[in-house]
């Protein structure tokens, strides 16, 4: 076995064990469990806090999206603040155990009322399972403390409202008074069930009027850091391409020619494509061409329904809804996760029941 000492070398431990191979993997069992309660002479002091930093540094930086990196720096705060002072080979499970209580009982950071939810724990759970396992693979420690606590508990609640039959007729009746952009905003991601950022990342280029298709290829993003930029889509499942519906097209349609006169009439103003190279403009843009923000569609939808008295929905609730309704019309599972680009049904069936 091999250990990283407080000066960066390596020292490697060896023990002959004479038996059967089960033998010696029992010894190295007891071996490794020996050393992890050494003193600081095969280990390395240092602090998680710092530790972080070098995870950052030398992995998440370069292999991670920026919006994952962005998560997990959120999630380390919490962490950074009850165990970020302790050296890696200090860290024991009975702290993530006081850890894990002690945020079932903590406010949110966000000032909203309430304690942090299951869900919210079991996020810091993971993140530092995986920070303390990566910190095990480089050799900084033998074990991994989170390895011996058991995940902290959830269950999975699907609290997305859904519009029932009768409120979706008044939307979208009342959707129709709304500037065109509005309208094709709802319709692509209730009748595609695409996700917002899938949605501002679509380009003309990836609709095909005439086979009647929408290819998903990427994803628009905001980081505070960073602004609004194209990514890769959430996974390989992700990419797809689906069928739009006729209203959709139409709708399509009408925006392009709609945005088509708008850069015209700005002339050197548009900073997006120009006709010539029109298919590489984004469908959602500012006033002037640039990518637009994903959350715009928020502000909106948020003022529409207060403005109108309709019940409290997201943006993401547009997803559910397409979902909730393709299955309910007897659509096939695997059919309803490929359009909602989901890796497998499963997904598909824990997230989206009927209603």
């Amino acid at each position: 076995m091999k250990a990283i000492t407080n000066n960066g070398k390596k020292q490697r431990r060896t023990k002959t064990i004479h038996g059967k191979r089960i033998d010696a993997e029992r010894e190295e069992k007891i071996m490794i469990g020996e050393l992890a309660k050494q003193p600081s002479k095969f280990t390395n002091q240092m602090k998680l806090h710092d530790f972080f930093q070098y995870w950052l540094d030398n992995f998440a930086n370069e292999h991670l999206a920026p919006k994952t990196v962005f998560e997990y720096t959120k999630l380390f705060k919490r962490i950074d603040a009850a165990l970020g002072h302790k050296a890696l080979d200090k860290i024991e499970p009975r702290y993530l155990l006081l850890f894990y209580a002690n945020l079932k009982e903590a406010p949110r950071l966000d000032g909203r009322p309430g304690g942090l939810g299951e869900n919210s724990v079991r996020k810091h759970h993971v993140f530092l399972h995986l920070l303390l396992e990566k910190a095990k693979r480089w050799g900084f420690i033998y074990i991994n403390p989170a390895d011996n606590v058991d995940s902290p508990t959830f269950h999975y609640r699907n609290n997305k409202k859904i519009l029932n039959l009768s409120e979706l007729n008044r939307f979208m009746c009342l959707l129709d008074g709304e500037p065109l952009k509005h309208r094709l905003w709802v319709l692509l991601e209730i009748s595609l069930g695409l996700r917002k950022g899938e949605m501002f990342g679509l380009q003309w280029k990836h609709v095909n009027y005439k086979e009647k298709a929408i290819t998903i290829s990427q994803s628009a993003q905001y980081l505070p850091q960073k602004g609004v930029f194209i990514k890769s889509t959430k996974n390989k499942s992700s990419n797809r391409i689906v069928s739009m519906p006729d209203v959709l097209i139409q709708c399509l349609n009408s925006y392009e020619e709609e945005q088509k006169k708008i850069a015209v009439s700005l002339s050197n103003k548009w900073e997006g494509r120009d006709i010539s190279n029109w298919q590489d403009n984004y469908i959602f843009t500012t006033w002037n061409g640039h990518l637009a923000h994903p959350d715009s569609i928020n502000s909106w939808l948020s003022k529409f329904v207060k403005k109108h008295d309709l019940p409290h929905i997201s943006p993401h609730s547009f997803r559910h809804m397409a979902a909730t309704y393709l299955i309910n019309a007897g659509v096939g599972l695997a059919t309803v996760a490929g359009k909602l680009g989901h890796s497998n049904s499963t997904t598909t069936q824990v997230v989206y029941v009927t209603y």
